[in-house]
């Protein structure tokens, strides 16, 4: 069994609506939304070394994620949020890669999405 987060839980997105299974389709529709955009100001930010404006944007996804059932996403989020926060001397290493998984997951998601 692998120990791999889910891409999307559908029945974690329904538990965060409530039971309500109206309002985590809606969830999820306005992040998948929104996600391309939020990924393009991170990377934005990371390529000006803007790492404030870079946990701005994460924090973002990172919030959406409480809401929508992407244990995946969440749990690459909260990690360069950490990171970031951290302030390491290796940290901007660390931040492309921790950006890079979180761009992995945005992607497996939306390519799931799309093909549903």
């Amino acid at each position: 069994m692998s120990n791999e987060l889910s891409i999307y839980d559908k029945q974690l997105s329904l538990q965060l609506a409530g039971g309500n299974a109206d309002l985590a389709s809606q969830m999820l529709s306005m992040f998948l939304k929104d996600l391309p955009k939020l990924r393009q100001q991170a990377n934005d930010a990371l390529a000006k070394g803007d790492n404030e404006s870079l946990f701005q944007h994460v924090h973002k996804v990172n919030g959406a994620t409480r809401y929508c059932g992407v244990p995946a996403i969440e749990h690459a989020a909260n990690s360069l949020e950490l990171l970031i926060r951290g302030n390491s001397d290796e940290m901007e290493n660390s931040l492309e890669s921790a950006l890079s998984t979180l761009n992995t997951e945005i992607d497996k998601l939306i390519n799931l999405m799309g093909s549903q």
